[in-house]
Parts: structure tokens; C-alpha cells; sequence
């Protein structure tokens, strides 16, 4: 076991010390070297941990045993070494400080629990230094406990501690302080709510409770971001049924924590899309989340492929609640991509449908329907793929749009169209992640 333990840390340890947590591919196959320091911090870890046993955290971007950040400000990092010990309080954080002669244990956080869920580092105080934002699992349950530690003349004070089902960190007021995001369940009633914890007057202060829609089990997704005018907001994604989405959105008003979309009638959120789990996005790169509706297209006579389309609306909220629609994009999300529409397409007339090109190849066509029934087709889009895809993405009037791995997006322009090729590729876009309609 114990040669077991030295094996990991050794790998850990030549991560942390190398400056980076990534590596090129000539660095991952290299062979580690020791280093006076690394031979110092291993030394130091397995004499202050003893019988104790690595519990690295199980989610977010820190998951490493063993880390460092500057916990006191003086220019240095500390090592923070995550561990279990039987013992009432099993889940330890042993904080190393480098010294002179080595590293030396400065001080232990003690804590209850069966596993740290997530680390992260901020600037919560205003002091020198990082505060360490931990949260960890109480056996099987759904709630967690939030704790957030500043180091003070060599130990640590715990400035938060609350129950929580998710979290986010965020400088919602603009004052350069890391303020806390907690979600929380209701044990009264069926839906859960938010709190906003802000450093004020020398400690972490709550904001009065801001409701959600839906129970915290029902949350997809949190995201921070800003709502128009750059106004810091978070924005909560959850299932509303088998096929809905509903988004909450949190922001001070009035330096008021609010839930900006909340009805006050109902006390759910009126911001829903239907039919698609699409979430919330920065789609146009302007800084402001866009947050997404549906709106169904024409179905042309006869043509079951028109039917269930639906075009994708996106707007941005003010922290008043008051929405600004921005564009409309169409998804084809079994081949990967959407297309920004140009706003004269936005219309009753507008259809999408499949066609077959031949060859067992299908696109997907835009076509304007007018009043008699006639429609003039605008844009076909086709994925192609397999050893001819760049002969076939050049004939029977196609031009490639871009190629991703082995499949080539190709479009073909209509009589009803004025774009111009490079006008459409630009207008032409992969599907980021976080545009995905699956439920997570």
C-alpha cells in the first residue's frame, strides 16, 4: 500500500512542480525527473499524513491529490495534500508551507463527510492571498456542505459554511470579490432556492433568498454570465418535463438579489423553450448570454419531413426582465451544425424539410412558401462523407462550406437567395457543446 501511495504521489507531484497542468505530446511521454524540491514536499507529505489514504476531489476542474495555490499572498504556494483518516472528522486538507529547510505542516482542515466533491481557489476577502472554496458529500444525499477557509497568521478560518446542491462563483455586485452562488433544497416545499453570499463589512454576508422554478434535482445547468448592459447574472437550467426546459435568472436589482424572471403569480420563471433542451449561450460572442425560444416553421402539403421544425429565436434579457430579441439560427443537430438566418428568412413562409440528393444522400432544404402554395427553394445543406465526399461535395451545383474530421458540409444556393457563397459560410457554424439538446 504504501509503495502503492509513493507511486501516485511521485505522479502527482512532477504535475504540480512542472509549473502547468497540461502537456504537449513530447512532455506527456517524457520520464519525470526528481528535484530537491519535489524529494522535500514527499517527504513532508507521508510524514504528515501517516496512515491516512489519498481522497482527491471527484468533480470540477482541481481533481488532483495533491495541489498548490498561494493561500497567504506572499508569492509563494502553498501545498494543499487532500486526504481521509478514520476518525469522526475523516476528511483532512493538509496544508504544507515551504520553508528554509523544506516544507512543514501549517495547518489541518478538519471535516466530516465521504468525499470532497470540488476544490476551487478565489479572492474572497479583499486580503492577500486565495480562500479555499471546498464542498464535500454527506453519503448518499443530493445536499452537500459549501465551506470557504482563509489562511490567517498560519491557520485556517472558516469564513462560510452551508448546506448546498450546486454552486457557482461569480462577482455579481462588480467589486472584484469572488461572491458564492448556493443553491439549496426546500425541505417546505417542492421547489428549491438560491442564496448570494458577498463580503461586506469584514465577513460573508447572505442576500435575502431568491426562489427557483423546479426542485434543485431538476437542475441541467448553472452558467455565469451577463444579461444586457453587462449586468453579472447566473442563469439556472432545469427539466421542466420529458421535452421542456425552464431558465431562472438570478441578478441584484437595485443591489437586490432577484430572480429577474420569476412570475409573481405563479413563482416559476416565464422563461421556457419548448420542445428542445437547448441551454443559454454567449451564440453571438458579444458578451451577453442569449438565451434561446422556438418558433415553429410552415409545414408544406404533403411533406412529412416539414414537419416538427422549428426555427431557434434568441434574446437577451435586461435585468428588469424585459426581453430584446437579437437573431434566429436554425439546429440540425443529428449532423452537427446550425446556420445563422438572415432576418429576411424569419418569416410565416419559411420551411425545412429533407430531401434526397440520390445516391442514398439526404440534405436539408430551406424553401420560401408563397401565398399560392409555391415554393422557391433557398439554401440545401448536405453532410457528406466517405471516400468520394470532396467530388460529391463539388457537383450538381453543391460548393464545400467546411470540413470537420472525415465529413464535408456542402450547400447549394436557390433561385430564391441572394447570399453569396462566402456570405453563407459565414453564417455557416459547428454545435458548440453547450448547444446540445440532450438532457445532462
Amino acid at each position: 500500500m504504501r509503495g502503492g501511495r509513493l507511486v501516485a504521489l511521485f505522479c502527482l507531484l512532477c504535475l504540480l512542480l512542472s509549473g502547468c497542468s497540461t502537456f504537449g505530446n513530447a512532455g506527456f511521454y517524457a520520464l519525470p525527473k526528481r528535484s530537491e524540491k519535489y524529494s522535500e514536499l514527499q517527504a513532508a507529505v507521508e510524514a504528515a499524513m501517516g496512515g491516512g489514504e489519498y481522497s482527491a476531489p471527484v468533480s470540477g476542474s482541481n481533481r488532483q491529490a495533491v495541489q498548490q495555490a498561494d493561500l497567504d499572498g506572499d508569492g509563494a504556494e502553498e501545498a494543499l495534500v487532500f486526504c481521509k483518516l478514520g476518525s469522526s472528522m475523516p476528511l483532512k486538507v493538509l496544508i504544507l508551507k515551504r520553508t528554509d529547510d523544506g516544507y512543514r505542516l501549517l495547518t489541518t482542515v478538519d471535516s466530516d463527510g465521504t468525499a470532497f466533491d470540488s476544490v476551487l481557489y478565489a479572492e474572497v476577502d479583499g486580503e492577500p492571498g486565495l480562500e479555499l472554496v471546498l464542498s464535500r458529500r454527506i453519503g448518499e444525499q443530493v445536499q452537500q456542505y459549501l465551506s470557504v477557509y482563509t489562511l490567517d497568521d498560519g491557520a485556517a478560518v472558516e469564513l462560510l459554511s452551508a448546506r448546498c446542491s450546486l454552486y457557482a462563483t461569480t462577482d455579481m455586485d462588480g467589486d472584484q470579490h469572488t461572491d458564492l452562488f448556493v443553491l439549496q433544497s426546500n425541505a417546505e416545499g417542492p421547489t428549491a432556492y438560491a442564496n448570494l453570499y458577498r463580503w461586506r463589512d469584514g465577513s460573508l454576508q447572505k442576500d435575502a433568498e431568491a426562489g427557483l422554478s423546479m426542485a434543485s434535482e431538476s437542475v441541467k445547468r448553472v452558467l455565469t454570465g451577463n444579461l444586457a448592459n453587462n449586468v453579472p447574472a447566473v442563469f439556472v437550467a432545469s427539466a421542466y418535463d420529458e421535452s421542456n426546459l425552464i431558465t431562472d435568472v438570478f441578478a441584484l436589482r437595485h443591489d437586490v438579489f432577484t430572480n429577474v424572471t420569476q412570475n409573481a403569480d405563479s413563482g416559476q420563471s416565464s422563461q421556457t423553450v419548448r420542445n428542445y433542451y437547448v441551454y443559454s449561450t454567449d451564440i453571438d460572442n458579444d458578451g451577453v448570454i442569449e438565451m434561446p425560444d422556438t418558433v415553429a416553421l410552415t409545414e408544406l402539403p404533403n411533406d412529412a419531413g416539414s414537419q416538427g421544425q422549428y426555427r431557434i429565436v434568441w434574446y437577451a434579457l435586461d435585468v428588469n426582465g424585459q426581453r430584446t430579441d437579437k437573431m434566429s439560427t436554425y439546429h440540425n443537430y443529428g449532423e452537427g451544425w446550425f446556420l445563422f438566418l438572415p432576418e429576411s428568412w424569419c418569416t410565416d413562409s419559411l420551411a425545412v424539410t429533407r430531401v434526397s440528393l440520390g445516391n442514398s444522400q439526404t440534405g436539408t432544404r430551406f424553401s420560401a412558401l408563397n401565398g399560392k402554395g409555391v415554393r422557391t427553394e433557398l439554401v440545401t445543406i448536405a453532410a457528406f462523407s466517405g471516400e468520394n465526399a470532396d467530388t460529391l461535395s463539388g457537383t450538381d451545383g453543391f460548393f464545400p462550406l467546411v470540413t470537420r474530421g472525415s465529413i464535408v458540409y456542402a450547400a447549394r444556393l436557390g433561385d430564391g437567395v441572394s447570399l453569396t457563397p462566402d456570405e453563407l459560410a459565414a453564417r455557416f457554424s459547428s454545435i458548440a457543446p453547450d448547444l446540445l439538446p440532450e438532457a445532462e
